[in-house]
């Protein structure tokens, strides 16, 4: 029987994807902060953290709580 996923693996997958993604740049020689100091770079992270706050979250913060009323009805 397989066990359950543990809140731990979550992290841990996160972790490696870090390091896979680190790795992957250093190999392909992308200086990261040579990018972040174009302009349309900042522009492209800016409309991302504007969208997430203002449209992104609120939407799945809404779903969740919906799914979670329905549920534990």
């Amino acid at each position: 029987m397989k066990n359950p996923k543990s809140p731990r693996n979550g992290f841990i997958q996160i972790v490696l994807l870090a390091i896979v993604a680190i790795a992957l740049l250093a190999y392909f020689k992308i200086d990261l902060r040579r990018l972040a100091d174009i302009s349309i770079v900042r522009q492209i992270i800016n409309i991302f953290v504007v969208a997430w706050g203002t449209y992104i979250k609120p939407l799945f913060v809404y779903l969740g709580t919906s799914i979670w009323g329905v549920i534990h009805k």
